[in-house]
């Protein structure tokens, strides 16, 4: 069977099936038995995948949304309660996942950590997707594991995000409702498969690539992007509340 062929019964380009090839790329987890049947490997690639992701920290249901995070050329964040998986600090994405895992083995906590920073790649090398980022303000000023923790976690937001790779909005507290109390979510642009919308709750996420869904969350996020600060004055007050945990108390 050719390249061509192969990229065509697994619905992607076929110079997409090469990035797969050379390990620039990886396939989404609906792709693995069609890819198996496709060879004729009768079971033997499917589970040699399996046997692999279950080591590398991810759980099940995200590993999509990992692969989306790597092939995309634009990202676009909408975080209503905590600080997005690719610019939390080790610290602070341990408290959260201590918090969502209670009795969890530490040895069990520090590979999920380990897979979430492993993550920030995208956005720390030199080439990566843009990345666009609307959290609000609540989520800077909520001291998830103490004051050191968030001082850490505001010190590495005022690092990561510069634009245009990164660039990061808050929306005030004072800001009235908005169709982003619904809940968070994200979108990607992706190269061959063109924009996905996603959402997620603890235990599942929901990558989506139905034009109706995605103009939705398009729309409302363009929204959000409006009714939160610049860029600028959201740099300006991640820098106040900052200084605000040095001030004695």
């Amino acid at each position: 069977m050719t390249q061509q062929q192969v990229a065509k019964a697994l619905h992607i380009s076929q110079s997409h099936l090469s990035d797969v090839e050379a390990g620039k790329k990886g396939l989404g987890t609906e792709q693995i038995p069609r890819l198996d049947s496709v060879l004729n490997a009768g079971g033997t690639l499917a589970k040699r995948w399996q046997d692999l992701h279950q080591e590398d920290g991810y759980a099940e249901w995200f590993r999509d949304v990992v692969t989306l995070e790597q092939e995309a050329s634009e990202i676009r964040l909408y975080q209503s309660s905590v600080v997005p998986g690719l610019l939390q600090t080790p610290a602070y994405a341990r408290e959260l996942i201590r918090l969502g895992n209670p009795g969890a083995a530490s040895a069990a906590i520090d590979e999920q950590v380990d897979a979430r920073i492993r993550r920030q790649k995208i956005v720390r090398g030199d080439q990566g997707p843009v990345v666009m980022v609307v959290i609000e303000e609540h989520v800077l000023r909520r001291p998830i594991g103490g004051a050191a923790v968030i001082a850490g976690q505001l010190d590495q937001l005022l690092e990561l995000a510069s634009p245009p790779r990164v660039t990061l909005q808050v929306v005030p507290m004072d800001t009235p409702e908005h169709y982003g109390m619904d809940g968070s979510f994200g979108l990607f642009a992706v190269p061959d498969r063109g924009h996905l919308a996603y959402t997620e709750s603890r235990l599942s996420s929901d990558p989506r690539d139905d034009q109706a869904a995605v103009n939705a969350y398009m729309g409302i996020f363009g929204d959000l992007r409006g009714v939160a600060l610049a860029p600028h004055a959201s740099r300006a007050l991640i820098q106040k509340i900052r200084r605000e945990l040095d001030a004695p108390a």
